[in-house]
């Protein structure tokens, strides 16, 4: 079964391998999956960057097919009108 919010199976840990290479680097990674049933993906990143004092948030930034976007919105766009920390966008 897929989740409807990220099209990846619920066994599957999105960012493990970013983690692994990031740990050779030594950069300490923790991997948390945030529960986000009622809200968007965009408040549920803000919601869980407070709750943790978080100061910074790096994140791939993509487009998607503007009706699409129109339709069902964009966490991309949501980051950037919303945002209450720095954040650093990579595409």
């Amino acid at each position: 079964m897929l989740n409807e919010k990220t099209d990846i199976s619920p066994n599957e840990i999105h960012g493990a391998e970013m983690a692994k290479h990031l740990a050779r680097h030594d950069v300490k990674v923790q991997i948390v999956k945030v529960p986000a049933a009622d809200i968007d993906v965009t408040n549920a990143i803000l919601s869980y960057v407070a709750d943790v004092s978080g100061t910074l948030i790096v994140m791939g930034g993509y487009g998607h097919a503007k009706l699409r976007e129109m339709i069902l919105g964009g966490v991309t766009r949501g980051m950037l009108q919303s945002m209450t920390v720095p954040v650093f966008i990579s595409h």
